[in-house]
């Protein structure tokens, strides 16, 4: 049992400590797969072992790109929908994190928070599961990596390694994949993409690189409330975080139903891009709690059950 006076210490770092109350939920939530992997050694947190080498946990509604031979056919034929079968491994897996640090994830103080407590909060079901954790930070590539971490145990140094990384810099997520397959040659498992996905030329090729090589992606899309619906009007100085030249406009309130209207575009064209690849997509917002976004939102998205 992992010492919860030393995981609050560590994790006060991140400005959200973890208390007995919240540890004791994560304990209760698994993360799920659609896809079987070659763990090898069997997870301590499974009792019960079935032929498949699966244990089904729940369903999700068919995204296309889903496995066929996962399909209910029998909630078919009750409600007449397709839906998926959500399972847990009984044998570990490789659960890689890429945390986006680049300088666009600090533009306000609760979105790079939020999303390093999100992934603490994630990884420590992963390790409560005997999962091997890889953590990694990246903006024009990778630029921090914590070596394979695994067992309750391991919970401290995960949380330290988060709160120590620094967001600067811009966002290349096409060499982040190239350097992360080019490190994890023929290790299989799930890759989780903490982002807010603002590099606009490169996200696409990126998660190619990663489906191509048969990894289950989950793409994690986080913004904040100022992002998804700015207030501020008249003349104001813009400067991107990730470089450029800065420029002076006068803000309408025509100008941000355009924006608004160009950045859920984006998330949509994201979306689809993931799901039609059999992957997962879940957008998140600062604006809600860790224990709302973990306990609803995740859950809510399949990632976790």
């Amino acid at each position: 049992m992992i010492d919860r006076s030393k995981t609050q210490s560590v994790a006060s770092d991140l400005e959200a400590p973890f208390d007995a109350k919240f540890l004791a939920r994560l304990e209760k939530l698994h993360l799920c797969s659609r896809r079987v992997f070659s763990g090898r050694q069997h997870a301590q947190h499974v009792s019960k072992k079935l032929g498949t080498g699966m244990e089904f946990v729940d369903h999700r509604p068919y995204a296309m790109g889903d496995d066929l031979r996962l399909l209910d056919w029998n909630l078919f034929g009750r409600s007449d929908k397709l839906y998926t079968k959500l399972f847990r491994q009984e044998e570990d897996r490789n659960l890689f994190f890429l945390v986006d640090v680049s300088a666009s994830m600090a533009s306000e103080a609760i979105k790079f928070d939020t999303v390093r407590r999100l992934v603490a909060a994630v990884a420590y079901i992963g390790l409560v599961e005997m999962d091997r954790i890889h953590l990694m930070g990246f903006g024009e590539g990778i630029s921090a990596s914590r070596p394979v971490l695994r067992g309750r145990r391991s919970v401290v140094d995960a949380l330290r390694f988060l709160s120590r990384l620094k967001a600067g810099g811009q966002t290349d997520l096409r060499r982040t994949c190239h350097e992360f397959l080019a490190s994890h040659r023929g290790q299989e498992g799930m890759v989780l993409v903490f982002s807010d996905f603002m590099d606009i030329e490169g996200w696409a090729s990126g998660l190619d690189l990663l489906f191509r090589q048969g990894y289950e992606v989950v793409a994690l899309h986080l913004l904040t409330e100022q992002e998804l619906k700015p207030k501020r009007l008249g003349e104001w100085r813009l400067v991107d975080p990730e470089g450029g030249r800065p420029h002076t406009v006068h803000i309408t309130r025509r100008m941000i139903a355009r924006y608004r209207e160009a950045l859920n575009a984006h998330g949509e064209r994201l979306r689809r891009h993931v799901l039609a690849r059999g992957g997962s997509y879940i957008r998140a917002t600062t604006a809600s709690a860790l224990e709302e976004l973990v306990l609803k939102e995740l859950r809510a998205g399949h990632l976790l059950a």
